[in-house]
């Protein structure tokens, strides 16, 4: 048995294809083009290609897509996605193609792909995974599996408050994280001066006195945030994605590692592992990939 992972972006479509001993024979992206007219391109683009690899491996093949927004609870479909993925709320991949699809979440497809690699067969049972980036996503890994929760909306980490007086998010929530770090807002939080938080990570590094401020400003929000999200759920390590996490690196690290000195309850000493994700930018492919395994076992 083969196993696709496909990873529906807002810029590009990214998969994954596994042989039988898990391991990657091939790996690609396409442009999603979301914008297009009519039945979306990046719709018919992906229809292709699920077709084209079901007639390659003759049936021996299981799929998974993954995709931002609120999943069914048969994981076959996106119920919620506002804004954008025109045309991707309501539609079932399975009955669209020849092949038994199973859907998930990008930020739990991520957490999956992480804890799947390289903490499955370890002491860690539980994991909370951020992704930073445009927004702050998430994934829970509870007791070894993938904790997808009422409505499957577990793990949307960023859209909690920070701050209670703050600007209201897609689902009300005032102050939020996603808003504290996000690059979607980095230009209001900056008062215009940068266009992107590697742009001021960037500045932050060279010694900029206002840029420092906006970044370790971001970065206290985002550990009072780790600290709550430690109390409430309790995990052997947190895990940070994204491309703010992989672009900052040291810069987001450290001042953390400090911020997180202060606000983490730590009795007997205890201070949970913060690391940042070892895939790449392809992990949503691969946990889509885990997770039609995974589905597949439990029948």
């Amino acid at each position: 048995m083969h196993f696709l992972g496909v990873d529906i972006g807002g810029t590009k479509i990214k998969y994954v294809l596994f042989d039988e001993e898990l391991v990657i024979i091939e790996k690609n992206q396409l442009l999603t083009k979301d914008n297009s007219q009519g039945l979306p391109l990046w719709k018919s683009t992906i229809l292709d290609l699920l077709d084209n690899k079901a007639a390659a491996y003759s049936g021996n093949l299981l799929c998974g897509i993954s995709a931002p927004g609120l999943v069914d609870k048969e994981n076959k479909m996106i119920l919620h996605m506002p804004e954008r993925l025109r045309g991707i709320e309501g539609f079932n991949w399975s009955e669209n193609t020849t092949q038994n699809i199973s859907v998930i979440n990008d930020g739990h497809a991520a957490a999956l792909a992480e804890y799947e690699s390289f903490y499955k067969n370890t002491p860690i049972k539980n994991m909370l995974l951020l992704t930073l980036g445009t927004g702050v996503g998430g994934g829970i890994i509870l007791d070894g599996e993938i904790y997808q929760g009422a409505m499957q909306r577990a793990g949307h980490v960023g859209h909690m408050t920070i701050d209670h007086a703050g600007q209201p998010t897609m689902t009300n929530m005032p102050g939020s994280l996603e808003q504290a770090l996000g690059n979607f807002s980095i230009e209001t939080r900056s008062h215009g001066k940068y266009k992107s938080v590697h742009q001021l990570v960037k500045a932050y590094k060279n010694g900029d006195p206002l840029a420092t401020f906006w970044w370790l400003s971001s970065v206290q929000k985002l550990a009072t945030a780790l600290a709550s999200l430690t109390n409430i759920l309790a995990p052997d390590i947190i895990v940070l994605g994204g491309g703010i996490a992989a672009g900052a690196k040291k810069s987001l690290l450290s001042p953390l590692k400090d911020f997180m000195q202060l606000y983490e309850w730590r009795p007997g000493k205890y201070k949970t592992k913060i690391k940042t994700v070892k895939h790449g930018s392809y992990a949503g492919a691969i946990g889509a990939a885990f997770f039609a395994k995974n589905q597949n076992n439990k029948k």
